[in-house]
Order: structure tokens, then sequence, then C-alpha cells
């Protein structure tokens, strides 16, 4: 076999029959190649979260996280429990990643305070006012310049993605979305409280307004940034911040106890 029959990307069937290979024989040599194959999946769920790290080397730990628990994936992944070990390995790799942030509490302190430092001082413009107030108007009002309060925007914006993540990568894990290898049964019991989660987690999205629904879909699914949805609803970036937060704390809020800290 030449150097790129090594590293090109192996097709489904290639890997299913690389995989049962390493299963029986234990080769760390076959392994390794199989974790390298799906190495990207640690790259683009660091990429998806690094909002929550302050430094290249934040950013590097959670994708040498992906990579550890790619391994994990390789050694308990079951073909047939019919599930793509793509889907398999990134749900499990971002959960490990998000496990990470969680317990290194990247986000910083202030970053909290100046949400809600900024929330209350919008909210207090729009009363006076009888609008919604310029980018001037609130930096004028905190008494900082207009770039040090798009720059706490984006800090703001940044968290809420982690926020975002965490809330369903929680919610996925209760629920046993996957039902990965990691679950050696499904019990009645189980299967019930998956059953309840998906009902509720519906639930709780049918709470959200129209907007907020929007502002959810664009900014996860469709990976626009705040100041595209701003032009999209001919709103301003903050007013964008709050309608995502809220949606987030509703959802939240909704589903409780199948939420784990």
């Amino acid at each position: 076999m030449n150097q790129n029959d090594e590293t090109a990307k192996l097709s489904e069937e290639e890997f299913l029959r690389l995989h049962a290979e390493y299963r029986k024989t234990g080769n760390v040599s076959l392994r390794n190649r199989l974790v390298m194959n799906f190495g990207y999946i640690a790259k683009v769920a660091a990429l998806q979260l690094r909002g929550s790290a302050s430094s290249q080397a934040q950013v590097e730990d959670m994708i040498n996280q992906g990579m550890i628990t790619l391994i994990d994936c390789i050694e308990k992944y079951d073909p047939e429990r019919e599930v793509k070990f793509e889907s398999y390995a990134f749900m499990r790799v971002k959960g490990s990643i998000i496990d990470l942030i969680r317990k290194q509490d990247w986000i910083p302190r202030r970053v909290r305070l100046n949400s809600k430092k900024i929330n209350d001082t919008y909210n207090e413009l729009c009363a006076e006012l009888k609008r919604e107030p310029s980018l001037e108007e609130i930096a004028g009002k905190l008494g900082i310049t207009v770039q040090k309060l798009e720059k706490y925007n984006s800090e703001i914006s940044n968290a809420a993605v982690y926020s975002f993540e965490e809330l369903i990568q929680n919610v996925s894990q209760m629920g046993g979305v996957l039902e990965s290898s990691t679950m050696d049964d499904i019990t009645p019991e189980k299967k019930m409280l998956k059953d309840e989660m998906h009902r509720v987690l519906t639930d709780a999205i049918e709470t959200l307004s129209e907007r907020e629904r929007l502002v959810i879909t664009l900014y996860y699914y469709e990976n626009l940034n705040l100041t595209d949805i701003s032009k999209v609803l001919d709103v301003s970036v903050q007013r964008v911040s709050q309608i995502n937060t809220r949606a987030i704390e509703k959802i939240r809020s909704k589903m409780g106890g199948y939420i784990f800290n």
C-alpha cells in the first residue's frame, strides 16, 4: 500500500472493513489510521466552539481533546446500531470539548457581566427613546467607544454559541439521541425518557416566537453572524443578540430536569 492509499479518505465500506479488522487484531497502527481519517471531526468541532477560547493554545487543547475522544469512539463504535460513525463521533467529540470548556471555565466572568450591563442599558434606552437605540447611543450611555461595544458584543455572541451548544449537547446526552454504544442496553425506561425528552424539547421550541425561531435557525444552522441577521431582520445587532439570548433561556427553562451541568 503506498502513501497516497494511507492518507486518502476512506469510503464507508473501507472504514467498516478496517474497523472490523482492528476489532479482531487490535493493531494500533490500524486504529491510528482510522483516527486520522476522521481527525477533521475534532477540528470542525473545535472551530465551532472556538468563541469560548481566548487563545490559540486553548483551541489546540480542544482539538487534542477531540482526538482523544476519537480514539475512544473507534474502540466503542458498534456498526450494528446502524448509526454512521461520523454522526456518532461528532456528537461525542463535541460533547467532550464542551465538558473541557465547562471544567476550564474559559468564558470570562467579565463577558457575563458585560452582557448584563449592555442589555440593561439597551432596555433603559428603549424605554427612554421609545425606539431601538443605535450603537452610538448605547456606547455613549456606557461611556465606551463604539469599537469597544462591538468587541463586547462579539464576545457575548461567542458565549451564546457555547450556551446553545451546551444546551443541545446536554439534552442529547440525557435523551440518548444516538443510542450510542456507551449505553449497553436500551431499557423501556430509557426509551420512555428519550421519547419524553423529545416531546418536551418540541414543546419548548414551540414556545419561541417566530422571530426567535428564525434567529436560532439563521445563527446556528445557516451560520450567519449577528450582523448578517440584523440586516435580514432590519434591526440592530444588539437586538438580535437579545432575541438569541432570550430564545436560549426559554428553551433551557422549559427543559428543566432534562439538562444537567
